[in-house]
């Protein structure tokens, strides 16, 4: 039996807040986050709608996510730290199939998005 959208979406904040706490205090990711967000429940908000919106088709976020990331100073090795962190997370959290889909999206994020940046800001510093 497959959960219902409000049971997936609640999996989802759990997910996305044990992802955040254990971020917070990685030393890679940590300043990052830190350094950036300045408002940490509209920030939980914003991403609870991504994912929600990424995993379940529903249309609650409906901005572009990879310009506001373009301010933050990152390499690949955020990118792929990032990945490391959220795996743990929506294994622990979600259930199937949204953890199968949610793990293959932040590999394609990592390495996409990473490759992407990493591009983008070279570009911008010429």
């Amino acid at each position: 039996m497959s959960e219902s959208v409000p049971d997936s979406e609640t999996a989802i904040r759990a997910c996305v807040r044990a992802f955040y706490d254990v971020a917070r205090k990685d030393d890679l990711l940590g300043p990052v986050f830190n350094g950036s967000v300045r408002d940490w429940d509209k920030h939980f908000a914003t991403t609870d709608d991504f994912w929600a919106s990424a995993l379940l088709g529903v249309e609650h976020y409906k901005s572009a996510p990879f310009p506001p990331h373009l301010k933050l100073d990152m390499t690949q090795a955020h990118f792929d730290r990032w990945r490391d962190l959220w795996t743990p997370a929506v294994e622990a959290h979600l259930p199937e199939p949204l953890r199968s889909k949610a793990i293959s999206m932040g590999e394609h994020m990592s390495h996409c998005w990473g490759r992407a940046y990493v591009t983008m800001k070279e570009q911008m510093a010429v």
